[in-house]
C-alpha cells in the first residue's frame, strides 16, 4: 500500500493500491481513473484536476498541456455541489482527451520518450493519469 499524508489518504485501499507515485504526485492508470474519480465523490472530495505523465525509474516527462482541471469552486457554491461538479467536469474533460489525442505524436516532444520507443520499451505501460483532490471541508459537512 502506498502511504501518504495528503488528501489521497481518505481514498479506499484498494483504490491506493492502483496508485503509482510520481515525486509527491499520485496517479492511476487510464483504466482505473473514472473509479478513483468516483471514489473520491463518495467520501465528499473535490477534484482539482491533473495532467498526463510518463512515470519511469529513471525520469518523468509531465505533459502539462494534456490536463483535465474543473473550473475553480463558485461563489456560494456548497461542498457537496462542489464534489460532484468537479467531477462530472474532471470525467468529462478526462473522456474528451483520451478521444482526442494523438498520445504518440505529443509523446514526441521528448527525446526521452522518443529514446524509449526506439529502444522497444512500451512507454504506455507508463502513461500515468495524475489527480489532485481537495478535501478542505470534507470534514465539516455535516449533511446529504
Amino acid at each position: 500500500m502506498i502511504t501518504t499524508n495528503k488528501e489521497e489518504r481518505r481514498l479506499p485501499e484498494t483504490i491506493l493500491n492502483k496508485a503509482i507515485r510520481s515525486g509527491n504526485e499520485f496517479g492511476w492508470r487510464q483504466t482505473d481513473f473514472i473509479e478513483t474519480i468516483e471514489a473520491a465523490r463518495k467520501l465528499k472530495m473535490g477534484i482539482v484536476g491533473g495532467q498526463v505523465q510518463y512515470v519511469f525509474p529513471d525520469g518523468t516527462c509531465e505533459l502539462y498541456w494534456l490536463s483535465y482541471d474543473p473550473s475553480e469552486r463558485q461563489v456560494g457554491e456548497d461542498w457537496i455541489k462542489y464534489c460532484n461538479r468537479t467531477s462530472d467536469e474532471t470525467i468529462k474533460k478526462f473522456k474528451d482527451l483520451i478521444t482526442k489525442t494523438d498520445f504518440d505524436k505529443e509523446t514526441f516532444t521528448f527525446d526521452f520518450l522518443r529514446d524509449k520507443k526506439l529502444k522497444g520499451v512500451s512507454i504506455e505501460d507508463n502513461k500515468v493519469f495524475i489527480i489532485y483532490f481537495n478535501d478542505t471541508e470534507t470534514d465539516l459537512w455535516t449533511g446529504e
